[in-house]
């Protein structure tokens, strides 16, 4: 199974800004114009931490206009609390990626 890390990350190495925010993002252009549809089709799951996955509760399922969670893969969230799920195949572990790696499914192409 081949494990990749996908991420957008500022110059400085960070994820989300000073306010845990990624809006940083948005200025930077249109997602479908990128390779990002492309690559997300081969994927068969996604790891996320907690404050990536609250952000997406907080900034696309719960928004003013609230969107479907955008990932049909099984993802998992890397938490030790409990945290509000959303529609869709979301799963939250208390352990690390290592420990996960090998219960993650591999893509269904491949």
């Amino acid at each position: 199974m081949k494990t990749q890390y996908y991420t957008a990350s500022s110059l400085d190495g960070f994820i989300a800004d000073s306010h845990d925010s990624l809006e940083w993002l948005f200025p930077l252009g249109n997602v479908a114009d990128t390779s990002y549809p492309a690559f997300i089709r081969e994927v068969g799951a996604l790891a996320m931490g907690s404050a990536t996955y609250e952000w997406m509760l907080r900034h696309v399922v719960g928004a003013k206009q609230p969107q479907p969670w955008p990932y049909q893969q099984p993802t998992w969230v890397f938490t030790t609390r409990t945290l509000p799920s959303a529609p869709g195949a979301v799963r939250a572990v208390g352990t690390g990626f290592a420990e996960l790696h090998y219960e993650l499914p591999r893509h269904p192409s491949k």
